[in-house]
Order: structure tokens, then sequence, then C-alpha cells
């Protein structure tokens, strides 16, 4: 493979995988074995069912970085290499018990022999173990070689670790269904056939060879394989320890670290993290040149500590912006208040300004940054549901503007984000015609969250908090359409208008269920005019019809523009 080459690709059996004297090993820091017996099961069923239709079967891709031709990383797929090794000692091992207890002893230790050098490795001349062509992480290698490949059982079960007894119990999983599978033609010979034909010969890689860590890290970021992210960050943990493994103390002092910083952030959401991080420092990145982006910035040992204590830092902030009632926020009701808004929204793309306006400004600053946000963010994700890749990059200037700056306002912030922030007229325009499904109990909670702001800011309105206080919605024009209302509205018009924001309303839950349940307008309207809620109190129209529910709504729609608003 030419050195320009991003990747070599061809389908291979597991028979070639491991053939031509190649050596695999699982680099170094990659996490540790994490299958567990619903993989093991599926596995052997998709085998078993591989022999009885005589097909191959395609156990996905598997991406491996070629060392010197004959040793490889394997970037992608150490879980199933190493549960397939276990399988493969597992049927090895029923031959051995067949010789051991003279069953055709002489031809089943010749097989044992055969096989092991097939699929396991060769045996050292000195020491007479195996010279594994499988090489696990530092974590699980020494078990897989002292106890798997050398048949032994482990002297103290309760005292492997967590890994160690998954890999252990996959070997007992693996040798009780070959003794179901066998127990009626339990031969040397037929278990060397299933070996080799079967599992060495239908089983079926797409192996992609990469040159270095790099060209791997791109083919993760183009490959749609179920552990993507989890192998990424596997990547980008293996380059930086590697630039402290000389130190024993800094490998473990990075090691520590590491894994604080996951525990905080999770494992799943690091590389999201890591890239709105970096997207607060430097130009918009994307997910596909993110381990670029880290090799450039971290090239040796005191680089390493500095990104590390960095993204220590920010872990927290990056954890207390999805989580309203954090340490972080104990002290701030209207931080909590804000942070709870942006997480009902769902809206993650202004993170990376809200970690660096955390970091650069001060607390009062800060908290009017992120009031702006929830404005912007209400009007131009929740209410007109725009595109929101324009979002990032507008997001992602500001941050880096506030990065190199010294002195930064406030007002600087919002003019870098005005080219998002929706203004009145179209803000209104969407708001007046948005209709919110309250079937749904994400959107149920949203309508909440905007009838109770509406409500507060109404002369005489109720200040309460939507997650507590007892109040229903209350849908004007019932959910269930009845003779009452055929008059005034259409079984179309019923559909289109039901959920429309105009014919929602705040009430007391006992009026809701027992007194207004599906009354006609006129019964409905003595029930408002007694309600705590002046959102209910102001419906005083003589009917209830769609042009009602437009003015309705476009009174609401003046309302929230006052509420969700920047003042430039």
């Amino acid at each position: 493979m030419g050195a320009t080459n991003l990747l070599d690709t061809k389908t291979v059996t597991l028979n070639e995988v491991l053939g031509n004297g190649k050596k695999m090993q699982v680099p170094l820091f990659q996490r540790d074995y994490s299958w567990d017996e619903d993989n093991w099961e599926d596995l052997w069923n998709d085998i078993l069912s591989s022999e009885q239709t005589g097909s191959v079967h395609y156990m996905g891709s598997v991406v491996l970085q070629n060392i010197d031709g004959k040793n490889y990383y394997i970037i992608d797929g150490q879980q199933r290499f190493a549960t397939l090794s276990i399988l493969i000692l597992a049927l090895i091992n029923k031959i051995r018990t067949l010789a051991d207890n003279d069953v055709d002893k002489e031809a089943n230790r010749e097989r044992v022999e055969i096989l092991m050098n097939q699929y396991i490795g060769q045996k050292d001349p000195t020491s007479l173990r195996y010279s594994s062509k499988l090489s696990l992480n530092e974590n699980n290698d020494a078990f897989y070689q002292q106890r798997l490949v050398a048949f032994k059982e482990p002297v103290n079960r309760m005292k492997l670790s967590d890994s160690e007894k998954l890999l252990w119990n996959a070997y007992l999983f693996f040798s009780k269904v070959i003794d179901e599978q066998f127990k009626q033609d339990l031969s040397g010979e037929r278990i060397a056939y299933f070996l080799n034909e079967i599992v060495g010969e239908r089983l079926m890689f797409i192996q992609i060879v990469v040159e270095n860590e790099l060209n791997a890290y791109t083919v993760f970021e183009t490959l749609n394989s179920r552990g993507l992210e989890l192998t990424s960050t596997d990547l980008l943990k293996n380059y930086l320890f590697s630039l402290v493994a000389k130190s024993e103390t800094d490998l473990r002092q990075v090691r520590a670290q590491w894994k604080k910083i996951i525990d905080i952030v999770g494992l799943k959401a690091f590389p999201i993290f890591l890239r709105q991080y970096l997207n607060t420092r430097m130009n918009l990145i994307s997910k596909e040149y993110l381990f670029k982006a880290v090799k450039q910035m971290v090239q040796d040992g005191e680089q390493v500590f500095a990104l590390l204590d960095e993204l220590e830092k920010n872990a927290y902030v990056y954890i207390a912006l999805f989580t309203p009632d954090d340490v972080l926020w104990e002290n701030d009701k209207e931080i909590r208040e804000d942070i709870r808004a942006l997480t009902l929204f769902r809206v993650t793309q202004c993170n990376s300004l809200l970690m660096i306006a955390y970091d650069k400004l001060s607390v009062a600053d800060f908290k009017k940054v992120l009031r702006a946000i929830v404005s912007l963010s209400f009007r131009y994700n929740v209410i007109a549901k725009l595109q929101t890749n324009d979002m990032e990059k507008v997001y992602n200037r500001a941050s880096v503007r506030i990065f190199k700056s010294e002195d930064i306002t406030v007002r600087q912030i919002l003019e870098d984000i005005r080219p998002i922030y929706l203004n009145d007229e179209d803000f209104k325009r969407y708001f007046e015609h948005k209709v919110m499904n309250t079937n749904n109990s994400a959107t149920r909670k949203l309508v909440r969250y905007i009838l109770y702001k509406v409500e507060a800011a109404l002369p005489n309105g109720l200040h309460a908090d939507f997650e507590i206080d007892t109040g229903t919605i209350e849908h004007i024009l019932p959910e269930a359409y009845t003779e009452d209302w055929s008059a005034d509205f259409s079984e179309e018009e019923a559909e289109n208008y039901r959920y429309r924001l105009g014919n929602l309303t705040l009430l007391e839950s006992k009026k809701n269920n027992r007194e207004a349940a599906a009354k006609s307008f006129e019964e409905k309207k003595e029930i408002y005019a007694n309600s705590q809620y002046a959102l209910s109190r102001k419906i005083e129209a003589s009917e209830w019809t769609p042009k009602m529910i437009h003015h309705r709504q476009a009174r609401i729609a003046s309302v929230a523009c006052g509420i969700w608003k920047i003042q430039y």
C-alpha cells in the first residue's frame, strides 16, 4: 500500500485475517474488554445460522493500522477479535479434553497443535509458551496470555477485575454451548471442521488497513459503525498517552486525569465536549477534523498536561450547562432558571460560547450573555425552528473573540450573535402560526413553560414555577371534537386549531378536569372568569372561532416578544 493511500480495503475471512503470520495488537491504552452474554449469544447464533444455511456471515468492518507489514494495531474490532479468539480456544480445548481422555489421542493432539499454530500462535522453543497472534490492552493481556491461552483457570475468580471476569465468563459461555452443540457428534475431526470451515471461512470482514493514526481517525469519521464515538475517543486517548508513556509517573497522572474527565462528561459525549471546547479557541472544527486539530495543538508531554487541565476545568462547566441544579449554580436562581430553559429547548450549539463566557467574564456579564442566549434560542430554535448550521458558525466566531480579547464587553458579544437573532417582526410572524401538540410529553412541558412565562408577564398575572405549580393546560377548543363545537369549527378546522398556542391557556386542575372538560365555550367562559390565571380571565370573547384563536395568538405573540428579547 502506497504511503499516499488513505486506506486499503478488502473483504476477507477470519482465516485470512489471522493468516500470513500477522500479529495483531490492541493499542496499549484502548478500552478494556466489555462484551457480555448478549453479545456472545448473538455471535454464537450467527455462526450456527451460517452453518445451517451454508451462507457467509458478515462481521462488519475492522480497521487495522499497519506497523511494519507483519504487526498491526487493531484500531477498531478488538471486542470481536478477542471474543472470536476465546471461542477458538474453547473449541481447541474441547479437542484437548478428548485427547486427555484417550479419545483418538494422537490425532487429536496433532489437531490441537495445528489449530493453535493456525489461530493462536507459535510456541516459543525456550519457554514452550505460545507467542500469541493477538495481544490485548494493558489491563487484559496478562490474563488472556497466562490463563486463557495457557488453558489455566484463574486462581481466585473473586479477585478478577470486571473485564477479566467478562473474558473468563465468555470462555465458560462458549465452553457450555460447544458441549451442547457437539453432544450428539463429539469428535476432534468434527470440531476441527467446525472451527476451520465454519468459523474460519464463513465469518467475513471488511478489512480496512490504514498507515497512520490520522488516517485511522478519518476512516472512523466516515464509517457508519456502532462504535464510532467510543473508538474515536480511544484513538485520541492513545495518542495523548503515547506522548507521556516514557515516564511512568507522568503516565499514571495522565491516566488519572483522563479518567476523571471521562467520568465527568461521559465516554460517549466526550467527542462532542472536546469539539465544543476546541471551538472556543479556534475556527469552527468539524467532527472529521478533531483528531488532526488535537495532534497539531498537542505534540509533547507538557502540552498534554496543559490540555487535560483545561478539559477538566471546562468539563465541570459543560456538564453544568445541562444541569440546572448543578452545584455551580446553587447560589443563583436566575442562572438555574435560564439553564433549565436551555435544557428544555434542547439547544446545545451555544455551549462553546457559554463555556468560554463563564471562564472569561464576570458572573454578572455571564448572566447577561446567558439570558440573551435563552431569548435568542427561544426565537430561533423553539418558535422558528430554523437551520442550526449558521448558528454554530456565529457562536464559534463570538467564542473565539472572547477567547482572544482581554476586555470584551457584553454589548460586543451580543453584536456578534446578532446575525441569528430573529427580529420582532419575523418572531411574531412565526409565533402567530405556532402549533404545539401537547400529546407529546416534551412538547407539553415546553408549552407549560411558555404559558407560565406569558402568565407572569400579564398585569395581575400569577408568578409560579411551571414545573411545580398544579395548573394544567386547558384546550379552549377541546381536544375531543363534539357537536357542541360544530357550529364554529368543522372537523378539519378543529384538527388544525386545537393545538395552536392561541387555543391554549392555564386552568386549575379541578376546574379543568371536573368543570371545563369538553363543555361549550359559553359554559367555559364562566369558569375562566373565576380562574387564578390571568391568561384565562382575559378570555372575554363572545364566541370561540378560528378567527378568535388567530387574534388571541397574535396578542400572546406581542407579549412573548417582550419576554424573550435582546435589547440592542
